[in-house]
């Protein structure tokens, strides 16, 4: 069993990198592998793949709460600085609300994520 676990994490790693299930198959009967087994191997290769499809492009509740919290107080700050005359914008004036609004966007999704994830 544990030389079955050592051939999925090997041909999940050549699989990442682009190696093809037929490719796999190929090698596998190369070995001298039953089809059965192959069977089993390509499935828990692709049932891995898949995991890891699912997991690897999204941002975490933490990371996007933290991003929105410094965007928020980005926009504080220019907020603060369009408010007291620091800072001219002209007719731009809306734009410092721009990256608090996001922020808080940003937050409220992260929350909403983690609830979903609990």
């Amino acid at each position: 069993m544990s030389q079955t676990n050592e051939l999925v994490d090997y041909y999940f790693k050549k699989k990442k990198s682009g190696m093809d299930f037929s490719e796999i198959r190929k090698e596998l009967k190369g070995k001298g592998i039953g089809d059965n087994e192959v069977k089993e191997i390509i499935k828990a290769v692709d049932a891995k793949a898949l995991v890891y499809a699912q997991t690897s492009g999204k941002m975490k509740p933490k990371d996007l709460r933290l991003i929105g919290y410094a965007l928020m107080l980005v926009g504080g700050i220019l907020t603060f600085a369009v408010y007291f005359k620091m800072l001219v914008m002209g007719k731009y004036v809306f734009a410092a609300y721009g990256p608090v609004i996001i922020g808080y966007i940003l937050v409220v999704m992260a929350r909403r994520q983690q609830n979903k994830q609990a």
